[in-house]
């Protein structure tokens, strides 16, 4: 779920076709039951163990553990999960952060030793915070979440606390702890709840005090001794932005208590579009075959291979999603198809759309010409046309030192200038893979020219990518589609001028013949009856 999930809940997906049903009956019977195939991660990747060999045993509950929620139509279910028994403690995963906004050391580490017992659900490590008897606020800002795509997310951990707590009112808490989550990236977080989340098991228990100074005064939260360790269930909130979960201990101005354990975290989800399952094809009746329109030979661009490299950009137009657009002004008048465009919608997904943006358009790359889908593909150059990502994740994007987004920068000086746009990505299914080009637009160039320069990806050799430039539907030049994208290359698109045809002599006049009269018989004489 982060760049630790891919470590994102978007990395290499792993199908697990693995159901879990659980039976109370079964489990009060037979114990504990696990999937056959327990993910872990390690190194940003998800895999059947942690690296280390270890397992991860999500089903150690005091009761039956929920299956994941069905997946509609024909979505494919996935999981990853979070063990934390391949770390030495007190080391966290890569890029989970903590950080105390208020109050005196420790942060939240992970720990194999201490109180409350155990120490962890799964042997060794688990996460841990102390309860300290002065005011704090401990914050663990853990997966990023990454499902624009995806439905139907559930959470599920482990915990073990004892939070201070009133030993009168048993609804009344002191300490505590709460689940947090961030729907822009980890800028601002608020309540799991308030955020249109739900719990399904092992939710707040107590109300924290409003007299004693807590920074979540007011606020449900785990609080109190949980004797062990219990499993909390929570339906994770649709999220159209990237998203982050924290973990959160907030303490008063007096009175602490051993701390809250954290361990065995588990994510499942539905990977797909919501299309529906396919109809079975009825028997085909013979159609007549259309006609294509004619394809305008005139104006169209042309493609030849150039040398040019790279410009590197500095500016950050601040793209940094997937499927989403950025407008930006242009520094001079841009001519696209004898159209005169002051600014562009820059694309996570590899394109310049001069007039209408389609994102999100997610899975919707084609060859050339592009069909409408939200609206026309009409002047749009597709550098490479990808489900590229330029957000912030650190295995792919620590690539380039200014990450990864789209960059601008201008060359030359009026009334020749270039303007760069350069494309910092990553695969939005899998974060390790990058892509780096780039499109130059040139100012006052009498064929409207314009470059699309390559450097290298670190890609799959099976990427179906896709290039050229389109005007409207019966003007467009096609560079590649579905074929891996060229390597430190570059492509000069010009616009081929119409060649001015020769004028047709006037045809002199023809008289128009007349049909010549056809002679009438001449009668002959009868003879007389004798």
């Amino acid at each position: 779920m982060t760049a630790n999930l891919k470590r994102t809940m978007r990395p290499t997906r792993l199908r697990i076709f693995c159901s879990l049903f659980f039976i109370v009956a079964v489990v009060a019977l037979l114990g504990p039951i696990s999937c056959s195939r327990a993910i872990g991660q390690r190194s940003g990747e998800l895999t059947s163990e942690d690296g280390h060999g270890n397992r991860v045993d999500l089903l150690r509950a005091s009761g039956p553990t929920p299956s994941p929620l069905p997946c509609p139509g024909c979505w494919n279910p996935s999981t990853a999960s979070e063990n934390f028994d391949w770390l030495t403690p007190p080391a966290l995963p890569p890029d989970w952060l903590a950080t105390n906004a208020l109050g005196p050391p420790p942060l939240w580490v992970t720990s194999d030793s201490g109180l409350p017992p155990p120490p962890a659900d799964t042997a060794s490590n688990a996460l841990f915070i102390d309860d300290p008897a002065v005011v704090s606020d401990k914050r663990l800002d853990g997966w990023f979440l990454d499902f624009f795509e995806d439905c139907c997310v559930r959470l599920t951990f482990r915990h073990n606390f004892n939070l201070e707590a009133s030993d009168v009112d048993s609804n009344l808490g002191f300490d505590g702890g709460v689940l947090e989550i961030s729907t822009d990236g980890g800028n601002t977080f608020e309540d799991i709840l308030s955020a249109g989340g739900s719990f399904v098991m092992g939710g707040y228990n107590r109300t924290i005090a409003t007299d004693r100074g807590s920074p979540i005064a007011g606020r449900q939260a785990w609080s109190g001794n949980s004797n062990g360790y219990i499993t909390t269930v929570v339906n994770v909130p649709t999220i159209q932005k990237q998203g982050r979960l924290r973990w959160r201990m907030a303490s008063d101005t007096s009175g602490g208590n051993e701390g809250w354990r954290v361990d065995s975290l588990y994510m499942t989800w539905c990977v797909g579009m919501g299309t529906p399952c396919p109809s079975p094809t009825p028997s085909p009746t013979a159609t007549p075959t259309p006609t294509p329109p004619p394809r305008a030979s005139c104006p169209q661009y042309t493609i030849t291979e150039g040398a040019g490299t790279i410009v590197p950009g500095s500016t950050d137009t601040g793209n940094h999603c997937v499927w989403c657009s950025t407008l930006i002004t242009l520094p001079f008048p841009f001519v696209l198809y004898n159209q005169a465009f002051n600014a562009v919608n820059v694309t996570s997904s590899g394109r310049l759309a001069f007039v209408c943006d389609n994102e999100p358009d997610g899975y919707r790359e084609r060859c050339l010409p592009a069909s409408p889908y939200n609206c026309g593909y009409d002047f749009t150059i597709f550098a490479l046309w990808y489900e590229w990502g330029t957000l912030t994740y650190p295995e792919g994007c620590s690539t380039w030192a200014n990450g990864c987004g789209i960059f601008t920068s201008i060359s030359g000086t009026p009334p020749n200038r270039v303007f760069n746009i350069e494309w910092h990505v990553i695969d939005r299914k899998d974060s390790i893979q990058t892509g780096n080009f780039e499109v130059r637009l040139y100012e006052n160039d009498p064929n409207q020219r314009f470059d699309v320069v390559y450097g290298h990806s670190q890609k799959k050799p099976f990427t179906p990518a896709v290039a050229g430039v389109q005007g409207s539907p019966e003007f467009f030049t096609q560079d590649f589609c579905n074929v891996p994208a060229p390597q430190n290359a570059s492509r000069i698109y010009q616009l081929e001028p119409c060649a001015t045809p020769t004028p047709t002599p006037t045809p002199t006049a023809t008289a128009t013949p007349r049909a010549t009269p056809r002679q009438r018989p001449i009668p002959h004489p009868r003879p007389l009856p004798p």
